[in-house]
């Protein structure tokens, strides 16, 4: 009788194992799926650019190593599959978003670099770093080859024990990495959105509702009377693309200001504001698409 009973409770133990197995791996399996929507991936970008990348298939690994590596014939074929599919998500969250490079750019020579010092800000339903890549793909197709930042600042500042005020140290190193890299960078854009009221940070032309930008040059740096002209000159171009679409440029500097901004690198660095807090995808977008124009028009010029 006992004998019996020994069985019968391994017997439910070994069901109540597999049903968790089980189970396991068909969340984890849901899980992938929904990572590969871009809703999902909208919504991560929200909390941290690249924390997901740099984490991502870590994670993964640790957990399901050993469910890989166990004999499950029934399920063993979708855990691979799955276990694939989350590292190729890990290589790139914006998989979706990336376009084929114009064969008249040279990718491995880019003239611009775009980062973002703020990384994780966020619109309404957007980010900074979404309007950036966008920036990034629009001066690639103009035939300008542009290099978009893809590293986190949050990760470098969590690892070297800094603060969210110390931004610009992470946004410094990653550019000083860049112009070693690529000797070929000539122009650097900052791209940040503004916390002011969106009544404020909205305009409309012709129909079209664009979030309005603002140029900042700091005054405690040695590039700063350069900085101000090169500022003045895509500052007039951009207003003329779409009237008062500029809150125009301020200058920052002194106490309670970084001063510097990276504008000690060179007289072509800028830091411009996109819109605010409150403005939408689209009106972001429209935006850039301006942006763009203007940037195209000043360095074909400068050139």
């Amino acid at each position: 009788m006992k004998k019996f009973k020994s069985k019968k409770k391994r017997k439910k133990l070994k069901l109540k194992l597999f049903i968790f197995v089980f189970f396991f791996i068909f969340s984890y399996v849901f899980m992938v799926k929904l990572l590969s929507s871009n809703k999902l991936k909208d919504n991560i970008l929200k909390d941290d650019v690249n924390y997901v990348r740099f984490n991502l298939s870590k994670t993964v690994e640790n957990q399901i190593t050993k469910l890989i590596n166990n004999p499950i014939n029934l399920l063993n074929k979708n855990v691979k599959n799955a276990f694939n599919n989350v590292k190729t998500a890990s290589k790139t969250i914006y998989e979706n978003k990336e376009v084929k490079e114009p064969l008249n750019v040279d990718i491995n020579n880019p003239i611009i670099y775009i980062y973002n010092t703020h990384q994780t800000e966020t619109y309404a339903d957007y980010s900074v770093y979404d309007a950036a890549y966008l920036l990034k793909e629009k001066l690639n197709q103009a035939g300008l080859s542009s290099y978009l930042e893809e590293q986190s600042m949050k990760v470098f500042l969590d690892t070297n024990g800094l603060k969210y005020y110390n931004s610009y140290t992470a946004s410094r190193n990653y550019l000083d990495l860049a112009k070693k890299n690529y000797s070929s960078l000539k122009y650097f854009f900052d791209i940040h959105r503004d916390s002011v009221s969106k009544d404020i940070s909205t305009i409309t032309y012709n129909g079209k509702s664009y979030a309005k930008v603002l140029f900042v040059v700091g005054t405690d740096n040695p590039n700063n009377a350069l900085n101000k002209e090169t500022t003045n000159k895509l500052n007039e171009i951009i207003k003329s693309k779409v009237p008062n679409i500029s809150r125009g440029i301020v200058y920052h500097g002194g106490k309670g200001f970084n001063g510097v901004y990276n504008q000690d690198v060179s007289s072509e660095v800028f830091l411009i504001e996109v819109g605010g807090k409150d403005n939408t995808k689209e009106e972001v977008e429209n935006t850039i698409e301006v942006l763009n124009n203007a940037i195209v028009e000043y360095i074909k010029g400068v050139i």
